[in-house]
C-alpha cells in the first residue's frame, strides 16, 4: 500500500499559474516514488478566505501520512501552520 503524501507550500500572494506549476512538480516526482499525493493547488478547496481555506486543508492534510514541505514554505503562514501542526502531532515532514 503506498503512502499519502501532502504537500505544502506558498499559494497566497502568487499567480496562479506559477502555483500550479510548482506544486504539480512536486505531484509529479512523488508520484513517481510511489505516492498518492494531496496538493491544495489541485483540490477543490474555498478560495473565499485564508480561514475557511486554511481549516479544508488541514482536515484534509491530517488524512496524509506524510507532509511534503516546498522550498518555499517558510514565506507562508498558511504552510507554517500546517509545519507546526504535522511536527505537533508527530506526523513525518520532509522537506524539499
Amino acid at each position: 500500500m503506498s503512502k499519502t503524501a501532502y504537500i505544502a507550500g506558498k499559494v497566497y500572494g502568487l499567480p496562479a499559474e506559477q502555483v500550479r506549476e510548482k506544486f504539480e512538480r512536486a505531484s509529479a516526482e512523488l508520484k513517481d516514488k510511489g505516492y498518492k499525493v494531496i496538493s491544495p493547488a489541485s483540490e477543490p478547496l474555498p478560495r473565499d478566505n485564508w480561514e475557511s481555506t486554511m481549516r479544508q486543508s488541514i482536515k484534509t492534510m491530517l488524512e496524509c501520512d506524510e507532509v511534503h514541505m516546498l522550498p518555499c514554505w517558510q514565506e507562508s503562514r498558511g504552510a507554517q501552520l500546517e509545519r507546526d501542526i504535522a511536527v505537533r502531532l508527530g506526523m513525518n515532514v520532509i522537506y524539499h
